[in-house]
């Protein structure tokens, strides 16, 4: 029970007036916003409203968006940010310089590469030099060679030479079945010179009428001669001798080769005049039942052959020629044929040959004449012009020399290039 008559608050029938007093009411015309939202959005719709924008056109706007469906939680405590990776941190590359170079792409990959394709160029290089090298000892290993002989007649501080310049005789033998070559007379008498300083290759004849003096007779006689008296060194002595150049060694061919060699080149092209064709083709008995037409064209071995033994319709001059003709033809030939013909010419032509030269001295030559192929091939003949006359002499036609004259212009040809 209330101890006082007006201690019930309970009590409805409570007429009494509670209102504020007007001059206390000091809200009534100025309420306070306690939401601080409503007064964000205030100032975002004054600012709105000074930059020219509807508030009611974003208002609408807003209405009419209808927001995804809150995500939902296993528990009152968890959010998005508990389970979120936290975004990566984007880190500023330094600024590169000027000396800094951009790393390569899979540079250990290119580099392996290289080292591959480096290791298999090296291998076939070794393996083409392998083959080669041992082609060329098989080469070497078919060819017959002479111990090299001294000449007593003359010695060496006596000759012309010099260290880039290589002369090699070379001898053509036409000898028939059941004769030795070394005791028949040298059919052909021709100096190989490889001229290392002038980058040239130099052929030059002798002609084998002419009278000159034979040490090994010890008198004159024809110079060749000299093979049947003293062998092949026998004609390396008596041209030493007289024209005073100095002679690293000679080569003996048959003349069979030059049927190996031109037909390993597939012929050579050469101007056959009429009197040529005739007389080999008039004569078969003596070159072989082979046929020559007049005209330039490309000669088989056999026709090459016996272009080269053509005698009798005109001089030892022209004889020679003709030989330094196909000398030179099989030559030019060679220049442009590829290794493997060479080496197939050289294998074959192999057996023909007879040398006092070693094979150490045979592949340094090779070496030697590999950067004077790519110039003209120069030829001449001893007699030169002007230094000669026929003559009889004991009942033989030969030809009479003026020996100081061909030597001087031999040692100009050969070591200081000039041919006048």
């Amino acid at each position: 029970m209330p101890r006082f008559d007006d201690e019930d608050f309970r009590n409805n029938n409570d007429r009494r007036d509670r209102t504020v007093p007007t001059e206390e009411n000091y809200y009534s015309y100025s309420p306070v916003d306690l939401n601080f939202n409503s007064r964000e959005q205030n100032v975002v719709r004054d600012n709105q409203l000074r930059k020219g924008i509807n508030p009611c056109d974003i208002e609408s706007a807003q209405n009419n968006f209808t927001p995804p469906p809150p995500p939902v939680h296993r528990f009152q405590s968890e959010t998005i940010g508990d389970f979120a990776p936290p975004a990566p941190q984007r880190q500023r590359e330094p600024r590169k310089t000027g000396d800094e170079k951009k790393p390569k792409k899979h540079f250990h990959l290119i580099k392996s590469k290289k080292k591959r394709i480096t290791t298999i160029i090296l291998a076939v290089i070794l393996a083409l030099i392998l083959i080669v090298v041992g082609t060329i000892s098989g080469i070497m290993g078919r060819i017959t060679y002479n111990d090299k002989k001294e000449n007593t007649f003359v010695s060496s501080s006596e000759l012309e030479s010099s260290a880039l310049v290589k002369n090699i005789l070379l001898l053509g033998v036409d000898a028939r079945a059941g004769e030795n070559a070394n005791e028949t007379r040298s059919d052909t008498m021709m100096l190989v010179s490889i001229d290392m300083k002038h980058r040239s290759i130099k052929l030059t004849s002798f002609l084998r009428d002419t009278w000159v003096y034979i040490p090994t007779l010890g008198y004159n006689q024809r110079l060749n001669a000299a093979c049947s008296s003293g062998g092949y060194e026998g004609v390396v002595d008596a041209i030493e001798y007289n024209f005073g150049i100095d002679i690293d060694g000679y080569a003996v061919v048959d003349f069979e080769m030059f049927k190996v060699l031109v037909d390993s080149l597939g012929g050579v092209e050469v101007d056959v005049t009429e009197a040529e064709a005739k007389e080999v083709t008039n004569h078969p008995n003596r070159y072989g039942d082979v046929v020559l037409e007049s005209g330039k064209y490309k000669l088989s071995g056999e026709q090459a052959l016996a272009y080269c033994r053509i005698r009798k319709i005109d001089t030892d001059f022209v004889r020679t020629e003709r030989q330094r003709t196909v000398m030179s033809a099989i030559l030019n030939d060679a220049k442009h044929s590829g290794p493997f013909t060479l080496l197939n010419m050289a294998y074959k032509s192999a057996p023909y040959i007879e040398t006092d030269l070693t094979k150490g001295e045979l592949r340094s030559l090779v070496m030697s004449a590999v950067p004077c192929l790519g110039n003209d091939i120069k030829q001449a003949k001893v007699p030169f012009e002007g230094t000669w006359e026929y003559a009889t002499i004991s009942g033989n036609s030969v030809i009479s020399i003026n020996v100081d004259n061909n030597k001087q212009k031999l040692v100009d040809y050969i070591y200081n290039d000039v041919l006048e």
